[in-house]
Order: structure tokens, then sequence, then C-alpha cells
């Protein structure tokens, strides 16, 4: 099962279909499961242990942070949480146009 949340309007949320289908992301990283982090230009379909990160807007939160705190985090949100923390110590503030999207595959144990 995938984990989906987002930051919209300055709130962490659930994801819907709509929010994900009418934006375009400046940035999608995708990480699978064996700790490979790419760039990718759309989202693809993640598999067991795999996530995604996209966002629009300005974001300052570097690839190798996103990776690491992907790699401490335990839910979709718990990761964004983090993101969003490393972000606004950087910059202090949330921007209008930032919206940010972090998605997780389960690990069927």
């Amino acid at each position: 099962m995938t984990d989906r949340y987002c930051l919209k309007y300055g709130r962490l949320q659930k994801v819907s279909e709509e929010d994900a289908d009418r934006r375009r992301p400046k940035a999608i990283f995708h990480f699978t499961a064996d700790g490979e982090l790419r760039e990718v230009s759309e989202l693809p379909p993640l598999k067991e242990g795999e996530g995604s990160v996209m966002y629009t807007g300005d974001f300052y939160v570097e690839p190798l942070e996103i990776l690491i705190e992907y790699l401490k985090a335990d839910s979709a949100q718990k990761w964004l949480e983090a993101l969003i923390l490393r972000h606004t110590d950087r910059v202090r503030q949330i921007g209008e146009n930032l919206w940010v999207q972090t998605e997780m595959e389960e690990v069927n144990a």
C-alpha cells in the first residue's frame, strides 16, 4: 500500500488524486529499494520499499538530505515533516507556492 502526504497551503495532509494530477513539479526524485536516488521526469509506479518526492516552488533541501530523511522515516508523513523542518530551518518560512508530496510503498513482512 502506498502512503502519500503533501504540504498544501502550509498544512500537512493526505494526498488526493487531483492534488498530484494538476501539479507541474519543479523536481521529482525516486528512491529505489536498494538506496539509489534518481531525478526523474515523472512519478514511476512504486515497488516495495521505494519512495518518491516531488515539489513545486522553491524548496531548500538538497537531494542527499532528502535521501537521509527517507532512510530515517517510517511513513510518508514523518518523511515530509523532516523535510519541511530542514526547509524552514534555512528560510524561516513556507512560501505560498510551495507544494511538496512524499510517497512511500510499504514493505510487506
